[in-house]
């Protein structure tokens, strides 16, 4: 035994890193990027030779691939076996700030593996300050309380309690102790809705309501998670007591009544978004106009769509088509009429004694074809006083390259931290000209990266917007092999799904939607992702999912493509009941070809009939409806080469392409790469 420890320290004593190699000679001689593919030739023929390892290391520094240095530097770790690492001491400081630098990106974005990076860069001799390692364990703890696993939201919340981190508010840092007082879970509950940890926050909110404590801003969090989490529009859940009932957050809960909330910005976007029946008393009727057009700006979709989902304009109008609407205000009847069809006298503003009813008449000049007048909140939806001409705010120059720029907005879309532009350029360019080239260049974006992680999903985010299911699924799964973030785990769920295997992207999305928080979102995203790619079947089984975790906006879009995938497969009746449970929670807008600003109309006359009144129309309803994709899809396949208007077009499609709406983005996506 004893000889044995002697050889053992003998051969450690022996052991010696390999002699450097003249990577400035090389570099010389051969040029950088031959220096480096010499390099990496011995590497490939001789995995072992540690010299030209830690040469292309250096080299791969020297050139801005941290990724590449870091990956050589590791082989070099494993090759040194369990005597020693055969490297010099630059070698292994090296290798302290390149991981250094991948865990600071990694902490920036709230990864979970950010502390071990850390920890492990302060083991490797880096300086790593105390507030940065307090910063990664409150993220790790944020990644385990948004999960579905109750043992592992515990795990994260002991870990927040025994957090230092000086960013976290101590109230907050409190209400995740064992000891904590109704008030503190009920903070903390606030905080973790804001971090995306919505079931450990209504665990908290829930915890604190319970004390029947009284504090108005904490009752109007309550309300918000219950609503996610209890949604009433499922018929199991009771609704809440009066008393609870305070705050905007009520509106969304019960049926407001919209002359109480009209001005309210935060009590508007409850109400628009819940799913009451539509109105029929006058002078709700009449405030839902202005509420619908604030709402229109926010959303950009067209005023009014909005105003007929929440106003039952059938028994409002009445029995005399001659004179229809005849209890409802002057302006809102003027509204109100055109878009059944008929008409009625339009008041001018000095005959209107608030800002509400002067906003309606605005809308009703709009509907006319009449110049709009003083209105602000018309004005921003209106392009100029008619809204048949161009649009003020559109960007008027065209963009360079339509399909990298939106392919860009795309993936900033999903990696709000890892949108390299200039990468994404490259492997745009490079696929049009050949898919290998596209590889090649991706590799390369792999490499220059600071966290290979963080480059895999680059990769995998361009191949996605660019419609190469194969390529995008290789790269997500590299990703999640290097670093399994919750945001790597949902993108390779769903390039599974666009690649068309059902099974594997069903078991994905499991995992992906236990650790995202919301697991209604992922579930829904992949539904629609498998519905695209004509697998109804598990389209209807992630739908399902969704809808039993879902808040009634994740439910609404759920329950039309588990209708949508039923009648695909011919089961009309079961199709029948989701589109029944769909009608509660926000009755069918049918297309209004009397509503100049309806674009989902205008898109479907235009399919009937390809006329220039039609694609006229087209472009009209596009003025109105700003957020809508198809209209303008179809308007640059409608308009001739020449037409000044394509311009406007390809902008606001580049600009749709980084939207919240997933359906518009793969929309565009899909038309601008057909253009090309």
């Amino acid at each position: 035994m004893l000889r044995a420890s002697i050889l053992v320290v003998v051969l450690a004593g022996c052991i010696r890193a390999p002699a450097r190699l003249d990577v400035a000679a090389l570099v010389a001689q051969r040029g950088p990027i031959e220096a480096r593919h010499d390099l990496e030739i011995r590497i490939v023929n001789d995995p072992r030779d540690l010299q030209a390892h830690l040469a292309l290391a250096a080299l791969a520094e020297q050139q801005q691939r941290p990724s590449q240095a870091i990956a050589v530097l590791e082989h070099v770790i494993v090759v040194g076996g369990p005597i020693g690492t055969r490297w010099h001491a630059d070698d292994r400081a090296r290798l302290a700030r390149l991981v250094l630098a991948r865990g600071q990106e990694r902490l920036a974005r709230g990864a979970p593996t950010a502390l071990a990076d850390l920890e492990r860069a302060r083991s490797l001799g880096a300086v790593v300050g105390d507030d940065d390692l307090g910063a990664a364990r409150v993220a790790l703890a944020v990644v385990e309380l948004r999960h579905v696993d109750a043992a592992v939201r515990a795990r994260g919340k002991r870990r927040f309690a025994a957090t230092t981190d000086q960013a976290v508010p101590d109230l907050v840092v409190r209400g995740a102790s064992d000891r904590a007082t109704p008030a503190q879970r009920g903070a903390f509950g606030v905080w973790l809705w804001s971090a995306g940890a919505r079931r450990a926050a209504w665990e908290e909110l829930d915890a604190w309501h319970a004390s029947k404590l009284a504090d108005p801003e904490l009752t109007t969090a309550y309300l918000d998670a219950r609503a996610w989490w209890q949604p009433i529009w499922s018929g199991e859940a009771p609704v809440p007591d009066a008393a609870d009932l305070v705050g905007p957050e009520r509106c969304r809960l019960v049926a407001c009544r919209a002359r109480d909330i009209a001005g309210d910005a935060d009590a508007e976007r409850a109400f628009v978004g819940s799913p009451h029946p539509r109105i029929a008393d006058p002078i709700d009727a009449a405030a839902v106009i202005a509420i619908a057009l604030r709402d229109s700006v926010r959303t950009g979709e067209g005023f009014g769509r909005a105003i007929a989902r929440h106003v039952d304009l059938v028994a409002l109008a009445g029995s005399d088509p001659q004179h229809p609407f005849p209890e409802v205000a002057r302006q809102a009847r003027a509204v109100f009429a055109r878009l059944i069809g008929s008409a009625a006298p339009i008041p001018t503003d000095a005959e209107l004694a608030t800002a509400d009813e002067r906003t309606a008449a605005a809308a009703a000049r709009a509907l006319a074809g009449l110049p709009i007048g003083d209105s602000d909140v018309v004005a921003q939806l209106a392009a100029s006083d008619t809204p048949d001409a161009p649009a003020a705010d559109a960007t008027a120059s065209d963009v360079d390259d339509p399909l990298a720029t939106a392919v860009a907005a795309a993936v900033a879309r999903v990696l709000p931290r890892g949108a390299n532009g200039v990468a994404i350029a490259r492997i745009v360019a490079g696929y049009r000209r050949d898919p290998a080239i596209a590889d090649r260049l991706a590799r390369d974006a792999v490499a220059e990266s600071d966290d290979a992680a963080l480059g895999e999903a680059l990769v995998g985010a361009t191949f996605d917007a660019l419609g190469d299911p194969a390529r995008a699924r290789t790269a997500w799964q590299a990703a999640v092999d290097a670093a399994a973030e919750p945001r790597f785990q949902a993108g390779l769920a769903l390039a599974i799904a666009r690649a068309g295997d059902g099974d594997a992207a069903l078991v994905a999305a499991t995992a992906a939607a236990a650790a995202s928080g919301d697991p209604a979102v992922v579930w829904l995203a992949v539904a629609r992702a498998l519905a695209g790619v004509g697998k109804p079947v598990h389209a209807i089984e992630a739908a399902r999912y969704a809808i039993e975790l879902a808040d009634a906006g994740v439910a609404i879009g759920a329950l039309d493509v588990a209708a949508a995938a039923s009648r695909v497969l011919g089961r009309d009746a079961q199709a029948d009941a989701f589109a029944a449970r769909r009608a509660k929670l926000s009755p069918e807008v049918a297309p209004n070809d009397d509503d100049p600003t309806d674009a989902i109309a205008a898109v479907a006359a235009y399919r009937r009939f390809q006329t220039a009144t039609t694609i006229a129309r087209l472009w009209v309803a596009s003025r109105w409806s700003r957020a809508d994709a198809a209209s303008r899809v179809a308007l640059l396949a409608a308009l001739e080469p020449s037409d000044a208007r394509r311009t406007v077009i390809r902008a606001e499609l580049v600009r749709l392409a980084g939207g919240a709406d997933a359906e518009s983005v793969r929309l565009v996506l899909d038309a601008l790469r057909a253009e090309r």
